[in-house]
């Protein structure tokens, strides 16, 4: 069983790595914004196989340049995204992996308990490690796992 957290946190993050490829043009992987070294208050694109022209900027208050500020800024955050989900998966499938990892925690059973094995009804006279000794109301003494009987009541402190 996976934990219904880890899930909705799945979801969250699907959601918003499809919320950030859906606002617009995402830059490609390594493309930097660095200042011209021809002209210091101009801008260039480096990293990118576009033609010269394309990848000089202007100054930061360009439009082109804002343009692709945002670009870098959607990729950077869709790769930090997608790091969080590779984390989220990993840690789903290992729950899946996992047996009774969110399941709540059994009543312990101890002496003087009442409880049920084979429809028959039964107090708790010794518990072990895996079995319990069962006497039930004419005294007859039976042995059970555990896991077999079901707490009826417990007993009275």
């Amino acid at each position: 069983m996976v934990s219904p957290y880890l899930q909705a946190e799945r979801d969250r993050l699907l959601e918003q790595i499809a919320s950030i490829q859906k606002s617009g043009e995402i830059a490609p992987a390594n493309v930097r914004i660095e200042p011209d070294f021809l002209n210091p208050k101009c801008w260039l694109l480096t990293h990118t196989n576009l033609p010269m022209r394309e990848r000089q900027l202007g100054q930061s208050c360009s439009a082109k340049y804002h343009d692709w500020m945002e670009r870098i800024h959607r990729r950077d955050r869709l790769q930090e995204l997608e790091y969080e989900l590779s984390v989220v998966e990993g840690l789903l499938e290992r729950q899946s992996k996992t047996e009774y990892v969110f399941l709540p925690d059994a009543p312990t059973i101890d002496v003087g308990d009442e409880v049920e094995f084979d429809g028959n009804r039964y107090k708790v006279e010794d518990v072990g490690l895996r079995y319990l000794r069962l006497i039930d109301n004419r005294g007859k003494v039976t042995r059970c796992e555990i896991s077999a009987a079901k707490l009826l009541s417990k007993a009275a402190v």
